[in-house]
Formats: structure tokens, C-alpha cells, sequence
């Protein structure tokens, strides 16, 4: 049986036609809403001939593999014996210079379409209609021209015979590729405790395009139990990219290395990590467009070769990235997403599945596809989630612009004027007492005013001028663009949130429950998989992931002897805060009970730093011999890695880290052996109380009543999951773990410790001393 191969219309034009410079340089593609809506309105003015989004398919036939291209055309008029093909297109140019010039790719295109039409409905000749709208302006320009079958179909097959030379490149990939897999075998000589079962319901929820979510602790080798059934589905016919979604350096690498074992075993597999524009750029201080930048100019000239180029290695790093595009002088970020086209397995953040933003559109704009989600530390998604959906202005950014461009642009200092009366008007109007306000209708005349301004500055920014103020332009621009997307979803689920500090006022358009949008996503997909150590409690998360309602659920046990940690409460000691100057010298005596047992490295965490700053003001007082690291707010990467580098290991005295639960060091780190030997968790880990959390408390309220799990205690008993799963990471791990707060003695907390964990209550700082030294005698 022959092999098939899938291209869109589009991709098939822009691989022949695409010519010249790359330009990214502001607005190339940030309205998606704002086109669909445009054409739909000029849909639904057409005569009643004409039908729109026709679907087409036509198969291109070789000895060694069939070629199905397919796309969408915007619409057709349907008339007896003849019909008229129509391409809409949406511009920020003059009409008149759209008429007088060319565009190739569109009508590539439109031609592509009109012949595909003509063969599956016998006609001899076709009209195409390129229609354009400009976006200033509201107008619009139809362009139309008459074409035969025999010259359609001449065009059609000069695009097709260029392609066809990197579709055999494709096609013995795929062959090499589909062999290796079919003879791939688990890289480890037995499993680990929970990975069969783990790896046996990610293939079943694979093979049936369902949604499973996996709860599974640190041990059970999670990576590789969702990379080797997701790898296998490619051979299978049941995906044909496998995106793997990471928020930390730390998931990539473990996914980065579970394939270059699976490569090591024989296997061939084209895996791409996407890195930020701005990490791997290689002029951080130049527009993207051909007259600013050497890699952005001529690139499509030679993205083609170097995409041959790249076919001969399989693993693409950042660095294998920067190589190639150095050698080709391509833009390394764009390189990324072209060859994103062609590789077998990305590795990316959320965002760029997800974020409305930057999502990668040439996936998941349109239609559904074969595509598996595996999602790593799902828990962090739903707050992810909520940003990403969210938009934000700032007054103080309004006023500084408007004074750069006082002098220089007039009409665009007036736009800021206005936006910034509207801002000052609101700030006047918030309560006298409160700097903060929510509603829950969006500021239409705010949204009023920031088009003007976008319309404004895109008039100024497509003469590419270079000020000292562009940039701070550019940043408005796109945080002005981002505010209207998000005003064009504004419903109820969304808030208008208002906050006041100092002379600044912050306008935010808050996402309560972003599970919709992800849904939206999931239903393109066929498959995903979300895993993490902390999925408590399960339809918390089925729902505000978006997940269906008979999506599956996977809860797996510690593979680790529960023997190996001992779990103590302190549950008569409160930590809310109105109790914490009254508690604090206990709490500090916890500790102090703690670490005395056994010298070692050791985690303090805390819910806030205002919180951690008291105890540790009373702990090295009453234990000046210990060694004392505290995290600091904003930490750079090389400090965090500095801090992280004193657990190093067996230690003859005390080393004690005081760090905030939710923060870079209670999670995705790995401490394994003597470089952890305990943690105190001090308090539930809740939220602080914060205007947005107390719209998501009520909002769930008048869902089903679940306002307060959902915003503060579900949220902050992760929070504590996380922060104590960095203690046992092996199986030859021995550690403590200390909780301190009377609420971990109530049932909607206790419920959600881990069975395995079997805490001991205790009382007073002698029992914690005698239970501890009991464990380490053993």
C-alpha cells in the first residue's frame, strides 16, 4: 500500500512561491477574531448562489507515494455551467496599490483552488475574485479574472513537480522512520512501580482520541511512560505530530533526554525544542524585516535549502537550531517554526498550543487534526491559562508615550490624550477607600479609543521610521492589540478588573475560567494526555482544563517504601494570619525540633515572604550555629542555580533554605539522596486574598458552590504537594516532612495528603524530637 502525503493549498503556494524578505515587524498576524469577522460579514452579503468555506481535496498520484492536497476556499458562486472562485484577503495597504501590484501568493492560491474546483465539477474555465478590505478605511476592491483548465492546470503541476523533490525526502523519512518505531522496544529491562499502567492507559486513551489525566508522584518515570506509547501512535496511523508541553527548562530536559534514550535504542524520530524569539535571536536590537535585519532578508530565498540542510540530523536543539540558521543566514526563531512543519515531536511551553497570542497557527487555526497533547506538570496549566486569556493596560505606559511623541506626533499624542482622560475619569470614580474595583462589563469606551490609537499607530509604524520611541511604541501597540482580542471574547466569564497604585491605574480584563478556550483546543486535537504529581482532586482539574466529562483519570501511588518518609503534623499550632505573632516562636521551636534530629540540608517553606522574613528572624536567633539561604523575590537564573548549588550533598553541619511555596524552588527540582533531608511546609500554602481571587471564589460560588476550594484551598494544597514531593526523589531517599497549621487536622485538608503518606499528629516539640529520632535509628 502506498504511502500518503498531506499538504495544504497554502503550504503548497508558499513552498513554490514565497519569495524575499521575512517581515515580522508588528502586525503581521494579530487579529485572527477581527478577519473571521470581517469575513463573515462579507460572506453573508453575497447573493444566495453563493455558498462559503467550500471544502476540496484533490490526490496527486506518483509511482511511490499519492500527494493529497486540501484547503478551504472562502466561497464559490455557484452558477448553471460556470462558477466564480473568491479569495478574501484583509490589508492595511492603500486599494489602489493592491490593484496596481501583484500579490503571487494570494492568487497561487485562488489558482490552486479554481483548478482543484474545475476537475471535480467538469468545467472547462473558472472566474477568480480576489477580494480585498482594508482594515483603515472599511472598504473594499474585487479583483477578477478568467482562467482555462489548461492553464490552471499547468500552474498546478509546476507547483506540484517543485514540491515533489522534498516530498521524496519526506517519504523516506517517513519509511525510515515508521520501521524504526515498529521495531522500538522499552529502553529499560523492567518497569517501574505504576509505569506499565501508566504507559498502557496512555496508550489506550491514544488509540481511543480520549483525554486522560494521569496523578502520578516522582518515581514513577512519567516522561518516558507518555513519550513511548505517543511515539508508537505515529506508526500506528493514530497521530502524526506528537506536541509535548512543558512550563520549565526541567520538563523539557526530562523530555529532551527520554528520546535521546529511545534514539540510543535505534530509534529515528525528528524532535524539535522551540526556544523563545527573544533567547535565540541573534539580533535582539534589530526589527524582523529585510531592511533591518541580514537574517530576515532574502529568507525566503533560502529557507528551502536550509530545511534540505536540516533533514540530515534529527534531534534540534537550541543549539543545532543556531548552527543551521547561522550557516544559512536564516532567522533561527522562524527557521524553528517552518521545520516545526516537517519534525515528528515538539517540544514547546503551553503557549505556543494555547496562548491566543502565539499559538502555532499553522496547526491549530483551523479544522481538526491528528494531533496528541502531552502535557507536563498539568496542575500549573489552569492559572497559566487564565493569563493567557487575559489582557492588561497600564495608564503610566499611556502617559509616557504620549510625552516621547508630544512634539513629533501630534495625532497620536491626541489618541493618548483621550485614552489617558478616560483613565484619569475612572481612577476619580473608584471608591475613596479602595484602590481597587471589579465589573463586570468591559470599557467599550476604552476599547473606542485604543482602536483609534492602533489605527494610528499602524499608519506610522508601516513607514518603518527609526525613533528613540518606537519601541515603547511597539509594546503599546501590541498590549493595545492583545486588550481589544481579549475585549472581542469579553462574556461571563471574564471581569474588568481596576486597580489603582500611586499615580499609575491598571485596566485588566481577567479570564475567571478559561476552560472554554481550552476546550477549544482539545477538540482540534486527537489526543492528550495531562500528567503531574499534584492532580488533586481530579474533576478540579477535568474541568477548568476543559476537559469532557468522560475524560478518564489515572491515580498512581508513591513507587517509593512509604517507610522511607516520615510525615509529621503540628496540628495545634495556627498559622492563619491573624494568629502568626502569637504562634510565630512556636513555630520557629518546630523547626528548630526538627533539624535538631539529624545534620543535613533542609527546606523551610512559607506562604508569603512577609511570613518567611518573621520566623527566620526568630530561627537564627535561637540556632546561630545553622546555616541560613533565603530566597529573594525576582531571583535571576544564575542566583536560583547558585542557591541550589549549597544542597550539593552530605554535610556536616546544618544547611537550612527558606524559600515560598509555589516558587522556583518548590518545584521541578530534583534533590536526590543526602542533598535533602527534610522540609517544613508552614501554613495550607492559600493565595493570598487578592481582588482576583475573590472573583474566581465568586464565581464558582454561583456555579455549584465551590468558590472557596476552587480559588484558595485547592490551589494551596498543591502548593504543599509540591513543596513536599522535593524530599523523597529515589527509592534510597530517607526524609521528613513537617506540616504546621491547625487546618491540616480538617477534613477538606487532611483528604488531600496522600494516602501513602500516613501522618503522625504531634502535639508538642518533645514528641517531634522523639518520633524523629526513632525514624533515623532505623
Amino acid at each position: 500500500m502506498k504511502q500518503t502525503l498531506h499538504i495544504s493549498v497554502g503550504a503548497l503556494v508558499e513552498y513554490s512561491l514565497l519569495s524575499g524578505d521575512l517581515n515580522r515587524t508588528f502586525f503581521s498576524s494579530d487579529r485572527p477574531i477581527q478577519a473571521i469577522r470581517i469575513h463573515q460579514r462579507i460572506q453573508d452579503s453575497r447573493p444566495k448562489e453563493y455558498q462559503a468555506e467550500v471544502s476540496v481535496h484533490h490526490l496527486v498520484k506518483t509511482d511511490k507515494y499519492d500527494l493529497q492536497v486540501s484547503g478551504r476556499i472562502d466561497g464559490v458562486y455557484r452558477y448553471p455551467g460556470r462558477a466564480v472562485i473568491e479569495e478574501i484577503k484583509t490589508t492595511r495597504r492603500p486599494l489602489v496599490a493592491v490593484r496596481e501590484e501583484e500579490n503571487g501568493v494570494h492568487w497561487g492560491q485562488a489558482k490552486c483552488y479554481a483548478y482543484i474546483y474545475c476537475i471535480h465539477n467538469d468545467l472547462n474555465s473558472i472566474e477568480i475574485q480576489l477580494t480585498y478590505y482594508n482594515l483603515d478605511s472599511d472598504k473594499s476592491t474585487e479583483i477578477r479574472r478568467v482562467f482555462d483548465i489548461t492553464e490552471l492546470e499547468e500552474f498546478f503541476d509546476s507547483l506540484v513537480s517543485k514540491y515533489l523533490e522534498w516530498a521524496d525526502t519526506i517519504i523516506q523519512w517517513i519509511k525510515l522512520r515508521d520501521q524504526s518505531i515498529k521495531k522500538m522496544r522499552f529502553p529499560f529491562e523492567q518497569y517501574r512501580v505504576g509505569q506499565s499502567k501508566m504507559l498502557e492507559e496512555a496508550e489506550s486513551a491514544i488509540a481511543d482520541r480520549a483525554e486522560l489525566l494521569i496523578q502520578a508522584p516522582t518515581g514513577i518515570g512519567k516522561t518516558m511512560a507518555v513519550i513511548f506509547p505517543a511515539v508508537r501512535s505515529i506508526d500506528q496511523g493514530r497521530t502524526n505530530k506528537v506536541f509535548y508541553l512543558t512550563a520549565r527548562t526541567t520538563g523539557r530536559n526530562a523530555a529532551e533526554q527520554s528520546l535521546r534514550i529511545l534514539r540510543n535504542g535505534g530509534l529515528r524520530l525528528k524532535c524539535l525544542s522551540l526556544t523563545a524569539k527573544d533567547k535565540i535571536c541573534f539580533n535582539t536590537d534589530k526589527l524582523c524585516s529585510g531592511d533591518d535585519c541580514a537574517y530576515a532578508k532574502g529568507y525566503y530565498d533560502r529557507i528551502n535549502e536550509a530545511l534540505r540542510d536540516a533533514f540530515g540530523q534529527d534531534s534540534f536543539t537550541r543549539d543545532v537550531i543556531l548552527t543551521i540558521a547561522q550557516k544559512h543566514k536564516v532567522c533561527p526563531f522562524e527557521f524553528s517554526l517552518d521545520l516545526s512543519l516537517w519534525v515528528d515531536f515538539v517540544i514547546c511551553d503551553y503557549n505556543y498550543v494555547f496562548d491566543p497570542r502565539v499559538y502555532l497557527k499553522r496547526f491549530f487555526q483551523n479544522g481538526a487534526f491528528d494531533y496528541v497533547l502531552l502535557v507536563d506538570e498539568a496542575h500549573n496549566l489552569v492559572d497559566r491559562s487564565r493569563e493567557m486569556y487575559s489582557a492588561t493596560m497600564h495608564k503610566n505606559s499611556i502617559l509616557r508615550l504620549k510625552r516621547h511623541v508630544k512634539t513629533r506626533l501630534l495625532h497620536l499624542q491626541k489618541s493618548l490624550a483621550r485614552i489617558n482622560s478616560w483613565m484619569i475619569e475612572v481612577a476619580n470614580e473608584l471608591p475613596k477607600d479602595e484602590n481597587y474595583e471589579a465589573k463586570e462589563e468591559y470599557p467599550s469606551d476604552l476599547c473606542q479609543r485604543l482602536r483609534e490609537f492602533t489605527t494610528l499607530a499602524e499608519k506610522w509604524l508601516l513607514l518603518n521610521e527609526q525613533t528613540d520611541f518606537r519601541e515603547d511604541l511597539l509594546d503599546l501597540y501590541f498590549d493595545a492589540r492583545r486588550f481589544l482580542s481579549t475585549a472581542d471574547r469579553y462574556d461571563e466569564t471574564y471581569a474588568t478588573c481596576y486597580t489603582k497604585a500611586g499615580k499609575d491605574l491598571t485596566i485588566k480584563l481577567f479570564c475567571i475560567d478559561p476552560s472554554q478556550y481550552l476546550r477549544e483546543v482539545l477538540q482540534k486535537c486527537a489526543a492528550a494526555i495531562f500528567f503531574s504529581a499534584t492532580l488533586t482532586p481530579m474533576q478540579y482539574f477535568v474541568k477548568l482544563l476543559g476537559c469532557s466529562e468522560i475524560a478518564r483519570t489515572l491515580s498512581l501511588p508513591s513507587p517509593f517504601p512509604y517507610r522511607n518518609l516520615r510525615v509529621l503534623i503540628a496540628g495545634k499550632v495556627s498559622a492563619l494570619y491573624k494568629y502568626r505573632e502569637f504562634t510565630k516562636h512556636e513555630v520557629a521551636r518546630m523547626i528548630s525540633a526538627m533539624i535538631d534530629q539529624r545534620k543535613g540540608n533542609y527546606f523551610i517553606f512559607f506562604p508569603s515572604y512577609e511570613y518567611m522574613r518573621m520566623i527566620h528572624e526568630i530561627f537564627q536567633k535561637r540556632r546561630p550555629r545553622v546555616h541560613i539561604i533565603m530566597q529573594e523575590p525576582g531571583m535571576s537564573e544564575p542566583a536560583r542555580d547558585r542557591f541550589l548549588a549549597r544542597f550539593s550533598g552530605r554535610t556536616d553541619g546544618f544547611l537550612t533554605g527558606f524559600a515560598v511555596m509555589g516558587g522556583v524552588f518548590a518545584e521541578s527540582i530534583d534533590l536526590v539522596g543526602e542533598r535533602l533531608t527534610g522540609a517544613t511546609i508552614v501554613g495550607v500554602g492559600l493565595p493570598q486574598i487578592s481582588l482576583e481571587r475573590e472573583l474566581i471564589k465568586n464565581y464558582f460560588d454561583n456555579v455549584d458552590g465551590s468558590g472557596f476550594a476552587f480559588s484558595y484551598q485547592i490551589p494551596g494544597m498543591i502548593r504543599v504537594l509540591q513543596a513536599a514531593g522535593r524530599v523523597i526523589r529515589s527509592d534510597e531517599d530517607r526524609g521528613v516532612v513537617l506540616l504546621i497549621d491547625t487546618r491540616y487536622s480538617n477534613p477538606p485538608y487532611r483528604l488531600m495528603l496522600p494516602q501513602e503518606w500516613r501522618p503522625l499528629f504531634v502535639d508538642n516539640v518533645d514528641k517531634v524530637g522523639t518520633v524523629l529520632q526513632d525514624f533515623w535509628r532505623r
